[in-house]
């Protein structure tokens, strides 16, 4: 067994950079393109925090991580799966001022 304890805050670090990285790309006036990029990069982002939050509240390992499965009982889970690159961006227009 290894001394090795998980630090499950880098994700929501991570997670807080890519928003940052979307506000400022719709503050600047990226193309669609870009949008939908940063926008498809904060999904990952927000799914790997919930994969860490997985991995920190069960026994099991974070492979064995199913995102389809938890989203059944996860309803914020849920709805990141299921958004559209376009309703994340507008999720986050409201903030840039």
């Amino acid at each position: 067994m290894t001394a090795y304890i998980a630090s499950h805050e880098k994700k929501n670090r991570i997670f807080a950079k890519r928003e940052r990285e979307m506000l400022h790309a719709i503050k600047h006036g990226f193309p669609a393109e870009k949008l939908a990029l940063a926008a498809e990069k904060l999904r990952v982002a927000k799914i790997n925090v919930f994969k860490c939050r997985f991995s920190q509240d069960s026994a099991k390992q974070p492979h064995n991580f199913s995102a389809a499965e938890i989203a059944e009982h996860d309803k914020g889970l849920q709805r990141w799966l299921s958004m559209t690159s376009d309703e994340i961006v507008d999720l986050y227009r409201p903030r840039v001022k």
